[in-house]
């Protein structure tokens, strides 16, 4: 209990941890990182069903918020209370507070004022909402209390972190001070360049050939585009099978099933649950080569992404290919280690997964360049490195602590 009250650095975040999706391995990294130089560090998340809502993983202490309201913002007011109650009882403040999200950032402004903190912007609510929940566009009383929460934050934190480099220049073009803002791309896990051996729970991908895609079913990430793209050249290709490992929600799932039963694409299209991220590492290599068919929407070209996917599938030495969008463009070379294909357009996207289908050559040669490039750019690493910089300089100006 000792190291949840006297906390080195505390950790934010308005998402359920962990869970096997892309923001789950980047918080792991950014409080590994925190851990580094901090510990203890207190995680405050959310949780749902058999989570424990107090957890101890070596220099970590995790707290979760487990909550059961169906509306996304009486979810983010409650949170927001727990954490302003958690951090109002420690006994001393943190070194550092790091959060993603003016959920957790305000309340942690409103109880640690003074305290250094860093915001990590991977997308902020006002860009998001509007998408996830198209009726709120009209709510405008709402957007601008949501605005000035984002801008609070953003004055207070003495640094922001993001993915990508898109992110940035959004947040610059809002006013942020560039020399406030540090781009640090997602890195992959160690497993993912040297997968070990492991289980498969897909018995079938020992046999035949595979290509394949694993994130979630959002409508940007464009699964139903690569659905429709197979379906125009899957015939030629009589042999493979393409592998989609999604975290989608059951109706997600089921759309994805009924567009594949339409395409008659039911023998060649195998859709498979989330995996642990060690099982995914070891089935990665038998693909022939990953895709990232990300939409042109404002999710993808304004408010920007680094997608974990495209990061540990050039890790595990997977050609890529990926939407021809600057977050794509960012991350790797065309005709390098992988190939860039315009968004929105299927047939580009048929060409391209023939192309590489029928060109074992070239897999082999992007396959090198992959790796290459992961160990280059992508490590944990060299993501630690950096954190690591960023954080103490955040420090560096000390911490105001008012008394309890």
């Amino acid at each position: 209990m000792t190291a949840m009250r006297r906390p080195g650095a505390v950790y934010i975040a308005f998402e359920v941890f962990p869970r096997r999706k892309g923001a789950s391995t980047h918080i792991a990294t950014m409080v590994r990182a925190l851990a580094a130089r901090h510990a203890p560090v207190l995680l405050l998340s959310c949780g749902h069903g058999e989570m424990p809502a107090f957890q101890v993983e070596g220099d970590i202490v995790i707290r979760r918020h487990k909550m059961h309201y169906r509306n996304m913002l009486s979810r983010a007011l409650d949170f927001g209370r727990f954490v302003y109650e958690t951090l109002g009882g420690l006994e001393r403040p943190p070194a550092l507070g790091v959060f993603r999200d003016p959920w957790g950032g305000l309340p942690f402004i409103e109880a640690l004022p003074g305290s250094p903190a860093v915001f990590e912007v991977n997308a902020l609510p006002s860009w998001e909402l509007a998408y996830r929940y198209p009726a709120l566009r009209s709510n405008f009383a709402l957007q601008a209390k949501i605005e000035d929460m984002e801008r609070a934050c953003l004055r207070h934190a003495r640094c922001c972190i993001t993915v990508s480099a898109l992110t940035r220049d959004t947040l610059a073009a809002g006013g942020v001070p560039l020399e406030r803002i540090e781009v640090i791309p997602n890195a992959a896990a160690g497993h993912f360049f040297s997968p070990g051996p492991g289980p498969n729970p897909i018995p079938d991908l020992a046999s035949g050939r595979w290509f394949g895609y694993f994130g979630s079913l959002h409508p940007w990430q464009g699964v139903d585009l690569l659905v429709e793209a197979w379906a125009r050249v899957a015939e030629d290709f009589p042999d493979v099978r393409l592998l989609v490992i999604h975290n989608g929600r059951k109706p997600s799932v089921a759309g994805l099933r009924r567009l594949i039963r339409l395409r008659k694409l039911k023998e060649r299209v195998l859709l498979q649950a989330p995996l642990p991220p060690r099982t995914l590492s070891a089935i990665l290599p038998g693909l022939e080569f990953s895709c990232a068919p990300l939409r042109e929407t404002a999710r993808n070209v304004v408010q920007g992404c680094c997608p974990i996917k495209i990061v540990e599938s050039l890790a595990a030495g997977v050609p890529v290919l990926g939407a021809n969008l600057r977050v794509v463009r960012d991350l790797y070379t065309h005709e390098r280690e992988g190939l860039w294909v315009e968004p929105d357009e299927p047939r580009a996207w048929a060409n391209a997964i023939a192309r590489m289908l029928a060109a074992p050559g070239l897999r082999r040669v992007m396959s090198g360049a992959a790796r290459a490039l992961a160990r280059d750019a992508f490590t944990r690493g060299a993501s630690f490195a950096r954190l690591d910089a960023l954080f103490e300089k955040a420090c560096s100006g000390g911490t105001v602590w008012p008394g309890p």
